[in-house]
């Protein structure tokens, strides 16, 4: 999957700060500001990259990420906590029935699941900076590009003066 950027700052061990557009799948989102905010700030994001090709400050860059770290991140994000809920779901009921409990079986599943989904959120969240630190699902600089290879909905806004 390829983005685009302006690079913003160069960092230490082939590492570049680059301005992206948000991509059209996570607008609103709410992560990166969303629906509060300006909306000036709210249109694109910092990324940290690596820097193979050594762009400098200022260029325009196409940033890959390599589809198999996508599809993992999608995985953890969207795939796992609906496992996460299902398993809670259904483990809730079980013990609810085989308990006794008090209250609806499914009641006790649902809330069951609400928590099982919200360890796995807590827990990813904490992996987060692990993860950030590492290689693995960082995108890399591929290319120094023109203005004109950009596509009309990836360009950044024109600075404001």
């Amino acid at each position: 999957m390829d983005h685009f950027g302006q690079v913003v700052e160069l960092k230490e061990h082939n590492k570049a700060l680059v301005k992206v557009r948000h991509n059209l799948s996570c607008s609103n989102c709410g992560r990166c500001g969303g629906f509060f905010g300006d909306p000036e700030k709210n249109q694109y994001h910092l990324v940290e990259v690596f820097n193979p090709i050594g762009a400098a400050k200022g260029q325009l860059v196409r940033l890959e990420a390599r589809a198999s770290e996508m599809l993992m991140a999608a995985f953890l994000l969207y795939l796992l906590p609906l496992v996460a809920l299902l398993v809670g779901l259904f483990a809730g009921r079980a013990v609810a029935l085989a308990g006794g409990l008090a209250g609806s079986a499914d009641m006790w599943g649902l809330g069951t699941g609400l928590i099982f989904m919200v360890l796995l959120f807590s827990l990813l969240r904490l992996q987060e900076r692990r993860l950030a630190k590492g290689k693995r699902f960082k995108a890399v600089i591929a290319a120094v590009v023109s203005e004109e290879e950009i596509p009309e909905h990836a360009r950044l806004p024109a600075p404001a003066e």
